[in-house]
């Protein structure tokens, strides 16, 4: 394995720290005021001004930088039910030599879906519906975790600095960002050295351990994805080094694979412009009888007609979840255009039930 540790296992954040972040973060995005045991930013000037600092934590951490030699990474993947069991084992490998010349898998048990970046798009093997959401988030994680900085230079930052029993961290919470207003990413003090995401619209906490030294870049060598404080992923690093670009082979898709659809990501305020049809959904009559309200948040997939091609849930009660479905199936949106051409839309909806309505 062609890497050394920035940091050793010890350094990983334990218990008391998880908490405690888990904690600051949401009194952080809810209030946008410091938790009690926050103290004054005095960190050199390049991390007293946050625009600046999110510029050089993007460059130092992650695998798609500029800079960047061909590589070949290797991970092991398990998610956990609501109760904290175990449930998916996966894995995940990707060698990457360019932004259209990459081979990127996920296995499953009984099923694997390999992607495949190619000068004429993204070719894909292997007939699975879908792959896990934090299967993909982790691979984020691991290779591209912070914002692009054409996104940074959109955004407004609000910097914090906390202490988690010792070990201090400087907070960046994207203040402008529509798609997910509790956005935040956490350093460490000393240096960009990313420790936490935080995505407050899905409850989900990423921690940063193991840290790893590769091509002089920031790498997560174990990720641990946390959903409303209860375990949802664990990721593993198993092996990262350089790759041959010369090894033209890996990279060509086989006989079967298909091209991927072109598809972008709309936040769900912005898809909701776009309807034209949209039947509320029904109440259930049992649901209602129980005092049982909340929100349904859908995954949905908009084709080019502007019909629900795939629809699958994220969150929300389960006396709720069928009604969600059974009404968004039915919605229609007007076509996203993209230089006047339509294409697919990857959103989220969440569908709100409130009693006496």
């Amino acid at each position: 394995m062609c890497y050394r540790s920035r940091m050793q296992e010890a350094n990983s954040l334990g218990p008391w720290a998880r908490r405690f972040i888990q904690a600051f973060l949401l009194v952080f995005t809810v209030s946008f005021v410091a938790a009690q045991d926050t103290v004054p930013v005095t960190t050199p000037s390049v991390t007293s001004d946050p625009k600046a600092l999110m510029r050089v934590a993007v460059q130092s951490n992650g695998l798609n930088g500029s800079g960047i030699h061909p590589w070949h990474l290797k991970a092991t993947l398990q998610l956990f039910d609501d109760s904290g069991n175990p449930t998916v084992t996966g894995t995940y490998e990707e060698l990457w030599a360019g932004p259209k010349k990459f081979k990127l898998t996920f296995v499953g048990k009984g099923w694997a879906r390999t992607d495949y970046g190619t000068e004429n798009g993204l070719l894909r093997s292997g007939d699975v519906p879908y792959v896990p959401d934090l299967f993909v988030a982790a691979r984020n994680e691991f290779v591209e975790p912070l914002p692009n900085q054409e996104s940074i230079e959109r955004e407004s930052f609000a910097l914090n600095q906390i202490d988690s029993n010792g070990t201090k961290f400087s907070c960046l919470r994207m203040t402008t960002a529509t798609f997910d207003p509790g956005l935040t990413y956490c350093v460490a003090i000393d240096q960009p050295m990313l420790r936490v995401s935080s995505y407050a619209r899905q409850s989900i906490v990423v921690l940063h351990n193991r840290i790893l030294d590769f091509q002089g870049q920031f790498i997560a060598g174990d990720l641990e994805f946390l959903k409303a404080g209860k375990p949802a992923l664990t990721a593993h690093i198993e092996s990262i080094e350089l790759l041959d670009p010369k090894n033209e082979a890996v990279f060509v898709p086989p006989p079967d694979a298909k091209v991927v659809p072109r598809r972008i990501n709309l936040s769900a305020s912005v898809a909701e412009g776009l309807l034209s049809m949209r039947p509320a959904p029904l109440y259930p009559a049992n649901a209602r009888a129980a005092g049982i309200a909340g929100t349904v948040s859908l995954q949905a997939l908009i084709g080019k007609d502007g019909h629900v091609s795939e629809l699958r849930v994220l969150d929300g009660p389960r006396e709720l979840q069928q009604a969600a479905l059974n009404a968004v199936r039915t919605w229609v949106y007007k076509p996203y255009l993209l230089n006047g051409e339509p294409v697919e839309v990857n959103t989220t909806i969440n569908i709100v039930f409130r009693l006496g309505k």
